[in-house]
């Protein structure tokens, strides 16, 4: 026996399970053949030489919206695979009132191997040794000056500090009153 449940015209959950109960087969085999599709990619990939990390991250940011970044070093599409060269760190970014606290694992080389520069609003990170090769832009806001950046080394770990630059006060100019 079919039970019918009555429903309102503008119900649109009901609708939605109505159109998820026709359409759920087809769906899901589009889902199937994407995800098998990635494993096959998966399988080309491993004949290239290297380590190949992927990942993300999401997180809720300090002015109440969604924030979700991609780590690692493999492409969106196989075409790309030849360009790999560099790892991208796994970062955590810690955003303060005042400062910006990065922290980024780099395993395997030494502080002398890391090379930290400033271009406007990015913080970039570029390590270069031979058999590791990591390299990560930090967009932040507003513009970074190197004297406002410090960075420690310890165990695979790099810390950064970016200290925010006091905001500058634009002069005004007086109306007269008549």
């Amino acid at each position: 026996m079919v039970i019918k449940k009555i429903r309102r015209k503008d119900d649109d959950f009901w609708d939605y399970i109505q159109d998820f109960m026709e359409n759920g087969d087809r769906e899901y085999r589009r889902f199937l053949e994407r995800w098998f599709d990635t494993f096959d990619e998966l399988e080309n990939v491993k004949d290239q030489p290297g380590t190949y990390v992927y990942g993300f991250t999401y997180r809720i940011g300090p002015d109440g919206r969604p924030e979700y970044r991609e780590f690692g070093n493999i492409p969106r599409e196989y075409s790309e695979l030849p360009g790999i060269e560099y790892r991208e760190p796994i970062t955590d970014i810690q955003r303060r009132e005042n400062e910006s606290d990065i922290t980024m694992e780099i395993p395997g080389v030494s502080k002398e191997d890391i090379i930290i520069e400033t271009r406007e609003n990015l913080l970039i990170v570029k390590v270069e040794k031979e058999g590791r090769k990591y390299y990560k832009e930090v967009e932040l806001e507003g513009e970074i000056s190197p004297e406002n950046v410090s960075a420690t080394y310890s165990n695979g770990v790099l810390d950064i500090v970016v200290k925010k630059p006091p905001a500058k006060e634009k002069p005004g100019k007086r109306v007269p009153v008549h």
